[in-house]
């Protein structure tokens, strides 16, 4: 659905290529729901991609210093977004979260530089914004580590961590530049034995490791850090999972809502999360 059901720009570097290419996608494309756009040139066209998903990681890396602050005050970040994005033209802000991942955001800010300096020879262009935007997605599972480091008082060697969730998104197996691998690789430099879960996972690649099959029972662990908001974890009752183990829960992906954070609280069970502060 997501390739059918999606608008699409297109071009051709003639008429009848741009004619040949809206026939193409018309056949594959839910075009009377999501109609399709032609734009002047295939240039425009590239541009029209990189410009999208540079704003998105523009957009992320944004929210990322307005995590922490929100954080620093003890206040819920996620709810005066929900408030900000009742208005039309603030709909599409970001969420905190854990960072940025997949074959597209995490290298397309770069295309625009990298177009104006060698295929253009436009030395006096460049794209602040998108590069630091890189930069500042590329260190934000740091903030989660360090996040983690605070609830374990500094104490991180031999800490055993389950992490939940290592695709780059949810409802995907996809684990290509996954922000879960730099957390997995940040945790275990610091002495952590880390073990890792995607319901959509059984073979990481990028770190040539197999996954269980199923959501490991809670045992020993110190932590589990929830990392991905698949269907599967938001539907799972941390009361029942957990039953006597009251391990530390971070929720890096807005998982849990307040009603069930509120009930499990009452039971002991203290969920922290990215983008809230220690009591909000």
């Amino acid at each position: 659905k997501s390739i059918t059901n999606y608008w699409r720009v297109y071009a051709g570097y003639t008429v009848e290529a741009a004619d040949a290419c809206e026939d193409f996608l018309s056949d594959i494309i839910n075009v009377k729901d999501y109609p399709l756009t032609r734009l002047a040139n295939v240039t425009s066209s590239e541009v029209a991609k990189v410009l999208e998903n540079s704003y998105r990681a523009v957009n992320i890396a944004f929210v990322d210093e307005w995590t922490k602050f929100s954080e620093r005050l003890d206040i819920d970040l996620f709810s005066i977004i929900d408030a900000i994005q009742m208005r039309p033209t603030h709909s599409n802000i970001r969420y905190p979260g854990l960072g940025v991942g997949g074959y597209c955001l995490t290298k397309d800010p770069l295309f625009g530089s990298a177009a104006a300096r060698d295929l253009h020879s436009m030395y006096d262009v460049t794209f602040p914004f998108s590069t630091m935007a890189i930069q500042i997605n590329e260190k934000m599972p740091g903030h989660t580590v360090e996040r983690l480091a605070r609830l374990f008082n500094g104490a991180m060697s031999g800490k055993e961590i389950l992490l939940c969730g290592v695709a780059y998104r949810s409802q995907v197996g996809d684990t290509r530049h996954s922000p879960s691998e730099t957390l997995v690789r940040m945790l275990e430099r610091m002495g952590a034995k880390v073990t890792s879960y995607d319901p959509f996972v059984t073979r990481w690649e990028e770190l040539e490791r197999h996954l269980p099959e199923t959501l490991p029972e809670p045992r020993n662990f110190d932590a589990v850090v929830f990392a991905v908001p698949h269907k599967q974890f938001k539907e799972l009752d941390l009361s029942t999972w957990l039953s006597e183990k009251r391990p530390i829960i971070l929720d890096t992906a807005n998982i849990f809502n307040r009603i069930d954070r509120s009930r499990w609280e009452n039971e002991g069970i203290k969920v922290h999360s990215i983008g809230r502060g220690q009591n909000a």
